[in-house]
């Protein structure tokens, strides 16, 4: 399901910010409120789900 996407920031308390995704998207990866996602920063953003025990999907 590769696609590139414009997502908008959202201010959040004290000057955090937030980003949504797609109710498709949280479905298809079985993403569900408090779940963890790994954010990787190195030249670029990249969000992926933390699965449990290690393994990532591919």
């Amino acid at each position: 399901m590769p696609s590139i996407t414009e997502r908008s920031l959202i201010r959040m308390g004290d000057g955090g910010l937030v980003i949504t995704i797609p109710k498709s998207w949280a479905e298809y990866y079985s993403l569900r409120p408090g779940d963890k996602v790994e954010v990787i920063a190195n030249g670029i953003l990249r969000v992926r789900p933390k699965r449990k025990g290690g393994s990532q999907p591919k």
